[in-house]
């Protein structure tokens, strides 16, 4: 949560008290890693369970394609985590085929999670040493 707030000013017992003059809310998982969905929230709490090191990419870098939902970086080559949750949004579904497009190309590792499938049944390259 972000919220600004402003002292009150004036006479009496409201005079210096805190209000909140806006507020904006984000969905965070536990460790306050922001995430776009539940079932991101789900992924975000495993790798940290996991005691895996991940990042969250927030913006598409200079010469990216993708902005994966996750990226392992403790395997040898940097693997991609993408979960693909809203199944029934035909835009969605064509920006996922060209995703996995993408990836194969590049020989990107790419890890999917395709919920309403377990989160236990994705199976996550080991770490490297």
């Amino acid at each position: 949560m972000l919220a600004v707030i402003e002292r009150t000013v004036g006479k009496g017992e409201k005079e210096g008290n805190f209000r909140i003059f806006d507020l904006a809310l984000q969905l965070c998982n536990s460790s306050f890693i922001r995430c776009d969905s539940s079932y991101e929230v789900a992924m975000a709490n495993r790798l940290i369970a996991e005691r895996r090191r991940f990042k969250k990419p927030l913006r598409l870098a200079p010469g990216d394609d993708t902005l994966p939902d996750f990226q392992l970086t403790d395997t040898s080559t940097p693997t991609a985590i993408e979960v693909y949750g809203m199944l029934g949004n035909a835009q969605y579904l064509a920006r996922k085929t060209q995703k996995q497009a993408i990836y194969a190309r590049a020989a990107t590792p790419c890890v999917e999670w395709i919920p309403p499938a377990a989160l236990e049944s994705v199976r996550l390259p080991v770490a490297a040493p």
